[in-house]
């Protein structure tokens, strides 16, 4: 992601087409997103624009929260491993080491992905730049691998929120 960030004014002076462009992937795959914040421009300031993407995300229906859940690729996953992930999944993962997991550790990864996706429906999701350490992350499979289906529905679109925010942190010029 090597484009240049934009200002208060820059970003309140997107087009709606440039701000779907520019904004279509803070939420993973999730375009729709972006298409609704535009309706909102101008922002007053980008904690403002922000929090408005936040709320769109508690807002949405439980089937929709889920399918945005859904759309977040595993951890040190196949997507990984074939190159498929998203430039931001991509360095998100990378900035967490779990692109050079031991295969000790990925076979432990997989496992967990595979028995939290088989209990919940949808993908452990976390925040990966906030937990950037492995260990961290098995801490966190395992220990919300025990809560019930709306605890981890409602904490999975919370690390979305974070991975909006930072993303969207990425894209804009705060100073």
């Amino acid at each position: 992601m090597m484009r240049s960030k934009l200002s208060l004014e820059q970003l309140n002076a997107l087009t709606p087409t440039e701000f779907h462009k520019v904004f279509e992937n803070v939420v993973e795959c999730w375009p729709e997103a972006a298409i609704f914040c535009s309706a909102m421009v101008p922002f007053k300031s980008f904690e403002a624009m922000i929090t408005i993407f936040e709320n769109y995300l508690q807002r949405l229906s439980i089937e929709n929260k889920l399918r945005i859940l859904r759309l977040h690729p595993d951890l040190a996953g196949k997507l990984l491993d074939t190159h498929q992930l998203t430039e931001e999944s991509s360095l998100e993962q990378a900035s967490a080491g779990l692109d050079k997991l031991t295969p000790q550790d990925k076979k432990r990864l997989t496992m967990l992905n595979k028995e939290y996706k088989e209990k919940f429906g949808f993908p452990f999701v976390v925040c990966v730049r906030e937990a950037s350490k492995f260990e961290a992350i098995l801490a966190g499979v395992t220990e919300r691998i025990n809560n019930n289906p709306e605890q981890e529905i409602e904490i999975g679109i919370g690390e979305v929120k974070k991975i909006c925010r930072l993303r969207i942190l990425e894209l804009v010029n705060k100073l």
